[in-house]
């Protein structure tokens, strides 16, 4: 079988069961869920380098707040965003112990039920709770609040108008 096809078949097991129980939908390799007015993505990458027997993958996290991309002078995105449009993201490996780049690789002779398992446990201890740590703008502004840039700017921005409205009520 060829290596994308395992790729599939490896979240087809595992992350795809899991994600559908959030609450999440998937696209080809993406997974979405609204949360509040942020959109949480899941979405897992395949390696450039991967061949037709073997190859690797990795998953990324991301959220997407449509009001600070209107802040940051950017047009909103309409629908569900693709992974790479975001407002905060990290990578898997970057939430596990060791905060190390991760990649799992998929040989001909690998379980991929084994490996499916492994994804499954990452995402549920690392990747799910890193999602909801930034599920709101105010989170989002913090997290960005050491990263100097017009996004961070407008996070802050849309924090400070979500606070102000709120109190006002």
């Amino acid at each position: 079988m060829e290596i994308g096809k395992r790729i599939d078949e490896t979240i087809r097991l595992g992350l795809a069961p899991l994600l559908k129980q959030q609450g999440f939908s998937k696209s080809g390799r993406n997974f979405h869920r609204l949360s509040g007015k942020a959109w949480q993505v899941v979405n897992v990458q395949a390696s450039q380098g991967n061949s037709d027997a073997s190859g690797k993958f990795t998953i990324n996290v991301g959220v997407y707040v449509p009001e600070v991309a209107v802040l940051a002078g950017q047009a909103p995105i309409a629908g569900k965003p693709k992974e790479d449009v975001h407002t905060v993201r990290e990578r898997m490996g970057e939430l596990m112990p060791g905060g190390a780049d991760h990649w799992w690789a998929l040989l001909p002779s690998t379980d991929l039920a084994v490996v499916a398992t492994s994804v499954t446990q990452a995402v549920t201890a690392y990747g799910l709770p890193w999602l909801e740590a930034h599920a709101s703008v105010e989170q989002v502004a913090q997290a960005l609040a050491s990263q100097p840039s017009v996004m961070s700017a407008a996070a802050a921005l849309a924090a400070l108008y979500a606070f102000t409205s709120s109190s006002s009520m």
